[in-house]
């Protein structure tokens, strides 16, 4: 009897569930049917409201605009806040003429100075001379030494780029170069408080609205010029460090310095470091010029 009682009770409680569960199913699939009207609704007016493909340009600049400034080759791909379309970028050549001129001068000036030290020893006793404990700064100016003679350097990566690849003479041997068609990019380690990062380019941006254009003017008729190079420059901070911009052979170059602590490390805080290796630089591409 008790076991009659139960399956009664439990047929009971299947009923309710199936009786239960039938308006759900009901209500799922008018959820279902909502759904796909809607759907239809949306490709209707999709179709007759298609999307701006001015919308679709401030969402790919808003997007470009979060690319870190100091990647130059990430930069120049990115699309700018204030260009218009108008403005283009074009893939310059170097001036070659002014690169082996600045060549030709300081290998002039490089035999005076050996025959200047020549004539002072001549004069002078043979008594013992001091010992240095730091070796001297470079000379100011653009030496070629080729990639090959460098001990970080990748002689493939500065073949690849057909743009003067200048390195800071005090660091050649601790610079790693990447290089492009019309691009390259070099980076080396200082110590364990600051990092140097160097990009150069011929490629320019043309053309603007007239706001970006006098800007650009004004930059370029500054007067501060590097020893050395005669190269105009500017200087500009950040939170990571400061930014060297130079103009040099009708292509740009930025080297960027960062700081553990920008503001107490004197290299970042100011200017007399980054200068001093802005104005002595190696041309690691001397066949780009015609030869060493």
């Amino acid at each position: 009897m008790k076991k009659i009682l139960i399956a009664a009770a439990s047929f009971t409680a299947l009923s309710g569930g199936l009786v239960f569960a039938q308006p759900q199913t009901e209500t799922q699939t008018d959820a279902q049917r909502d759904t796909q009207s809607e759907i239809q609704v949306s490709e209707e007016e999709a179709a007759q409201n298609p999307p701006d493909p001015r919308v679709i340009a401030e969402q790919l600049r808003a997007k470009a605009k979060r690319i870190p400034r100091r990647n130059l080759a990430a930069a120049l791909r990115a699309a700018s806040d204030d260009r218009d379309d108008r403005a283009r970028t074009i893939a310059a050549r170097p001036n070659l003429d002014a690169l082996r001129d600045d060549l030709k001068r300081t290998e002039a000036e490089d035999a005076e100075r050996d025959a200047a030290e020549i004539r002072s020893l001549s004069n002078q006793s043979f008594a013992a001379a001091p010992r240095q404990t730091t070796p001297p700064p470079p000379p100011p100016g653009i030496r070629a030494m080729a990639a090959s003679r460098l001990r970080s350097a990748d002689a493939e990566e500065v073949s690849r780029a057909r743009v003067p690849v200048l390195l800071p003479a005090e660091l050649r041997d601790r610079m790693k170069v990447y290089g492009m068609e019309n691009i390259y990019t070099a980076t080396a380690t200082i110590d364990a408080e600051a990092r140097l990062l160097i990009s150069g380019t011929c490629n320019r941006v043309v053309g603007g609205a007239p706001d970006t254009v006098a800007f650009r003017k004004r930059i370029a008729e500054r007067p501060r010029r590097l020893a050395g190079t005669g190269a105009s420059y500017q200087f500009s901070r950040n939170d990571f460090g400061v930014d060297l911009s130079f103009s040099k052979f009708g292509c740009g170059y930025v080297m960027t310095l960062e700081c553990g602590d920008p503001g107490a490390d004197p290299r970042c805080a100011a200017d007399d470091y980054l200068t001093g290796l802005a104005q002595s630089m190696i041309l690691a591409n001397p066949e780009l010029a015609g030869g060493e």
